[in-house]
């Protein structure tokens, strides 16, 4: 309690809905009471009120008992209403003093001392208001106000001196050096104002400048997706055939089904090929497969169908290509039993994890040595990007001004162009590892496409210009891998006799004996391709890595977690 005599009258009120409750001064903490403390010259408060989500307004009166002091040529009022020690910050606060009265406002004078943005003023003759819209945490407010001496003649603080002068001396002191932040920070404003104006006009001249050339931007934008467009029709597309025909009558090439699916789809292999290369090896007299009856079951016993295929005793097989060999070696010396193998017995074979790996790597063997009997035909070369310099360069051109677009003038159009000049140069990339058909792979595949077509409706032809049916043995086993196979079966009887059925030099069809058992072939082959395509699932499955329930990766798992999403339609193909 600096500069007084303490503190008298002390009361506590909490104001809530327009209702005043007044606390009651208490050595203990309970409902409605403040405890009271007083260190040195501190008077600290502790007010107990439970609250929740409430608006209330707390009231503390007191009077400061002698504070006011009296000089020989004045009244003095000096007071921090709000100490540095607050901790917490403090906003809209307004502060008035009233004297006495019987002064002229002429005679008054009113300084403070605080937060520059506070202001202070002489309402009138006897009143005194301040009004600082925030304190923070270790900041004061000082309240200074001087008024004539005798409108306190009862004052306890009395001095014998003339006080006015050295009080005026130090707050001009104070006033200038407040003054000179203050234009500090004024000229801080003004810098910032500056800046902004600055700021604003070169925002309007980039927008003129965008606006204006705003077309310039949209002709450089279609005119670098016209480039993309046209890389990629120049160069990752194979030239246009000479062959334009419809049909082709014979077969293009002298090479495998398989070979001819590698050609087709540029590399890849599937179960349809093993099943070709079966039955052409079967064609070629190096293997027979049969139709055979078999009991299944230990008590219950029931006789079932299966296909079975053998290696024929004396057959030379050093002639064949090495996929042709090897599927020979695998199905019949490592899945059968040396001699033949039931085709419909692989399934089962593979539920033991480390048969269905080795069939998996003996598959990846296979479609191996296939690729490189393809690749020895000279279908595909690298791709050669000869002239596209110019493209290079257009992209080098979008990166660059799209780059000096985007940060000088900060257009989105800019970040349109570099991302478009970015495309460009992986597209590129990309296009330079496709493997490219030759010109001899051009034309094998567009006979090969009209072969496939021949085969969909050669019925439909003059059978003179049909060729025999021996022929047809060795064409239905590249309609296998075409995926045409049913259709050509369906229309054979069509064109052929009972009489050219029965034609000794037939392999595999001839053990139909007639037209109208050639069904049960597709039935065959149908069959015979599903254990296969079956084998392979289960070994892909079998071999891929065990799925995680703890979050550390590994192979998918099956159903669903919940996820959103998954709806669309479906796309025709």
């Amino acid at each position: 309690m600096d500069r007084t005599d303490g503190i008298d009258g002390l009361r506590v009120f909490v104001e809530q809905d327009q209702e005043l409750r007044e606390f009651q001064q208490s050595q203990r903490q309970g409902e409605n009471v403040y405890e009271l403390d007083q260190e040195g010259n501190l008077v600290k408060l502790k007010v107990y009120e439970p609250s929740s989500n409430e608006e209330k307004t707390f009231i503390y009166e007191y009077t400061l008992v002698n504070v006011a002091e009296r000089y020989n040529d004045i009244g003095v009022f000096n007071r921090k209403v709000i100490d540095s020690n607050w901790q917490v910050p403090i906003g809209n606060i307004y502060i008035t003093i009233i004297i006495p009265e019987g002064a002229n406002k002429e005679e008054l004078k009113v300084f403070a001392h605080g937060p520059l943005t506070g202001v202070s003023k002489i309402v009138d003759e006897k009143t005194f208001a301040f009004e600082v819209p925030e304190v923070m945490p270790g900041t004061f407010v000082e309240t200074l106000v001087i008024f004539p001496p005798q409108l306190i003649p009862q004052a306890k603080r009395v001095y014998d001196e003339t006080k006015l002068p050295s009080i005026l001396e130090n707050e001009q002191k104070l006033a200038e050096e407040a003054n000179r932040e203050r234009e500090r920070a004024r000229e801080e404003m003004r810098r910032l104002e500056e800046l902004e104006r600055k700021r604003l006009e070169r925002e309007a001249r980039l927008k003129s400048i965008r606006d204006k050339i705003w077309p310039v931007f949209t002709i450089i934008l279609l005119a670098g997706v016209y480039s993309w467009i046209a890389f990629i029709s120049k160069y990752s597309r194979d030239a246009k055939p000479e062959f334009q025909g419809d049909y082709y009558r014979e077969l293009p090439g002298d090479y495998t089904p398989a070979v001819m699916t590698y050609l087709l789809t540029k590399g890849r292999i599937d179960s349809k090929d093993i099943m070709a290369t079966i039955m052409d090896l079967v064609r070629k007299k190096k293997i027979t497969i049969n139709r055979i009856q078999r009991e299944k079951g230990l008590v219950f016993k029931k006789t079932e169908e299966v296909y079975e295929i053998s290696k024929i005793d004396g057959a030379e097989l050093n002639n064949l290509y090495p996929h042709e060999s090897f599927l020979i070696s695998w199905f019949i010396d490592k899945l059968g039993d040396g001699r033949s193998l039931i085709l419909d017995d692989l399934k089962d074979m593979l539920k033991k994890r480390s048969r269905a790996i080795e069939f998996h790597e003996d598959y990846e063997d296979f479609q191996s040595l296939v690729r490189e009997q393809g690749e020895a035909q000279g279908f595909f070369t690298k791709n050669d990007l000869s002239g596209s310099g110019k493209y290079v360069l257009i992209a080098l051109a979008l990166l660059v001004a799209g780059a000096a677009i985007a940060v000088l003038l900060k257009a989105a159009s800019g970040v349109f162009m570099f991302i478009l000049g970015i495309v460009i140069l992986i597209t590129m990339l990309i296009v330079y590892n496709i493997k490219k058909r030759t010109r001899y792979g051009i034309e094998q595949t567009a006979m090969w496409t009209a072969f496939k077509r021949f085969l969909l409706h050669f019925s439909n032809m003059d059978k003179a210009e049909i060729p025999s049916i021996v022929i047809w043995e060795h064409y239905l086993v590249y309609a296998i891998s075409l995926g045409v196979a049913k259709e050509v079966i369906e229309q054979l009887p069509q064109v052929f006799s009972e009489a050219e059925l029965m034609d000794p030099s037939l392999t595999y069809m001839g053990g139909y004996n007639s037209l109208s058992n050639l069904m049960l072939m597709n039935s065959m082959i149908t069959s015979t391709t599903n254990s296969i395509s079956n084998a392979i699932s289960t070994a892909d499955i079998a071999s891929s890595p065990d799925s995680s329930g703890s979050g550390m990766g590994g192979g998918f798992s099956g159903g669903s977690s919940g996820g959103g999403g998954g709806g669309g339609g479906g796309g025709a193909f």
